[in-house]
């Protein structure tokens, strides 16, 4: 056995799993078969090693979907997966692929001599455009780079153009807040639906049935929990949400976790305030879905937000506000996107 080999077969799999619109049930079925495999999930694609794209093939997340493949460094391996039945399996065959040498290749292919002599010539005879063609510039993947313009306190500062989604961690599926920023300030931001325009199948959280509720609610708790850093009560969160969607009885495991939760100093002092909207913030919205996670409380329960009003609301919220929070915002709303193809296709 050589040294790649070797190497390749001691990497631990860092999975990065992005899922489109309708994917919710295969990305449950895949979070559970990490956590059993012992996969600690990746938080961005430069530390991932394998990408798992979970839910139907949407012709309007495919270049999406490129853009964060190309930002994965090798060794690599990627799986589609639209049913849960296939998951165990195909993530079996992902991983080896991963780890196979013969199926690892370089990123890239390095340019013949002649090719970069001819194109330095090139570059020499026009270099008289390059003032010009520098404007219209854009940085990788797609983000113009910056100009300039006063920010709220009259200072000049670049402007840059940042998106957010539709492929994060913890993130609603499809959703794409297109934002531009002055220093660590969003000035403006849009929100939009990334999905193919038809119906597809029914949500996979359109159910009164307690239970049901109750897991909704446990799995927009892993997600916020997830970008506010705390991560053992993000997992914990997660087995809760499918033991009950299992059928387990979690009464007491819930009460010592919600308890945990809610005496949180730290978590208190990250989410008051944030996201302020319709007077709730998202340790307001944080609470509220514990209490809906509760016997009684989803017993009570109806539908879900309309996701439609979060996506108008969300250029407001997180207009002003630092980037570093315009997750936590985006968390703490949640909008389940499948609802709004079905309600809106």
């Amino acid at each position: 056995m050589d040294l790649t080999t070797w190497l390749l077969s001691r990497t631990p799999v860092r999975p990065l799993v992005a899922t489109t619109v309708g994917g919710t049930g295969v990305r449950l079925a895949v979070e559970r078969e990490m956590r059993r495999r012992g996969w600690r999930p990746a938080l961005n694609p430069a530390e991932a090693n394998l990408l798992i794209v979970t839910g139907p093939d949407d012709p309007a997340m495919t270049p999406f979907v490129e853009a964060v493949w190309e930002q994965i460094p090798v060794p690599r391996a990627r799986v589609s997966l639209e049913t849960p039945a296939e998951v165990a399996t195909a993530l079996s065959e992902a991983e080896r692929r991963m780890r196979s040498r013969d199926e690892q290749h370089p990123a890239s292919t390095p340019e013949p001599a002649a090719a970069k002599a001819e194109d330095h010539h090139d570059h020499a005879q026009h270099g008289e455009h390059h003032e010009h063609d520098m404007a219209d510039m854009e940085m990788p993947g797609g983000v113009p780079m910056a100009d300039r313009a006063d920010d709220r306190d009259g200072l000049k500062l670049d402007r840059l153009a940042v998106p957010l989604g539709p492929l994060l961690p913890a993130w609603p599926p499809g959703l794409l807040v297109r934002t531009t920023l002055q220093g660590d300030v969003i000035q403006e931001a849009t929100a939009e639906a990334v999905m193919t325009a038809a119906h597809g199948p029914a949500p996979f959280w359109d159910s009164v049935t307690s239970d049901r509720i109750a897991a909704r609610r446990l799995d927009s708790c892993a997600r916020l929990l997830t970008i506010a850093g705390w991560e053992y009560a993000a997992v914990t969160a997660a087995r809760l949400r499918d033991d009950l969607l299992s059928g387990a009885d979690v009464e007491a495991r819930f009460a010592r976790w919600a308890r945990r939760v809610r005496r949180s100093r730290v978590l208190r002092w990250s989410l008051t305030g944030i996201g302020a909207h319709a007077g709730s913030d998202a340790l307001d919205r944080l609470t509220h879905w514990i209490d809906q996670a509760t016997a009684a409380g989803a017993s009570d329960s109806t539908a879900t937000e309309d996701p439609a009003e979060i996506l108008d609301a969300l250029p407001s919220l997180l207009t002003g506000t630092e980037f570093a929070t315009a997750r936590l915002v985006v968390a703490s709303l949640d909008p389940d996107l499948e609802r709004l193809r079905v309600s809106h296709g």
